[in-house]
């Protein structure tokens, strides 16, 4: 009778196991559906910013040297050349703290801004 005890008690401790094993799959399995959706549309994203650039160089005769020193101006605004674009901080109107650019509201008041910016 006590090894049957200790059997059932063994025999939970795997379910337990495979249960956790089972669960970090499903967690792995959605991790790699969302990273797949990240660049189905990072590559479409590509395509469109070439096809921008393509039909900037043919009608206003725009150069690789004029967009790669633009992209390091506004690489710059932020102080740091580090690939990335930061959004600039805004002031509130109503209680002039500043306004987060990822949040798109005064985190003090309250206020909406409805004037968020297309690239942030």
């Amino acid at each position: 009778m006590l090894w049957d005890l200790y059997q059932q008690y063994r025999i939970g401790q795997l379910d337990r196991k495979l249960d956790r094993v089972q669960d970090a799959s499903n967690q792995d399995s959605v991790a790699r559906d969302a990273l797949a959706r990240l660049e189905e549309k990072l590559d479409r994203l590509a395509l469109i910013n070439r096809a921008m650039f393509e039909l900037l160089r043919e009608s206003a005769g725009m150069s690789e040297e004029r967009l790669s020193a633009k992209v390091l101006e506004i690489d710059l605004r932020d102080g740091q050349a580090d690939g990335k674009a930061a959004p600039e901080p805004k002031r509130c109107p109503k209680c002039e703290a500043m306004i987060s650019p990822r949040f798109g509201r005064c985190l003090f008041c309250g206020y909406q801004d409805t004037a968020v910016a297309s690239f942030t």
